[in-house]
């Protein structure tokens, strides 16, 4: 399926089934991948296969929300800049010895 027809699809769901209802399936999906994660980390078998379907879902959700909330990409870019610019920052304060572009 091509990335157009998926944008139809998660289009359609939020019509069919609404912005609640949408968004409540967004936080379970949330916490699936919380579940995801702690069982790769506690090695379970065939974790990594369900880490990666629980990331495609959460990915999925963000798309839903985007789109339900009026969030735009210029927004995100903005937030992920800061953010990663706050990280930097801290491990830069962690390690003295990073300095320049190795912490950027």
């Amino acid at each position: 399926m091509n990335g157009d027809k998926q944008h139809a699809v998660w289009r359609e769901s939020i019509e069919k089934y609404g912005k609640t209802m949408q968004s409540i399936v967004c936080m379970e999906e949330c916490s699936e991948l919380i579940q995801a994660v702690s069982k790769r980390l506690r090695g379970k078998p065939d974790a990594t296969d369900n880490l990666a379907e629980e990331m495609a879902d959460v990915t999925i959700c963000l798309y839903l929300l985007k789109e339900m909330y009026g969030i735009t990409d210029e927004q995100l870019e903005e937030w992920i800049a800061r953010k990663t610019a706050r990280q930097s920052k801290r491990m830069q304060a962690d390690d003295p010895f990073l300095e320049g572009k190795d912490a950027e």
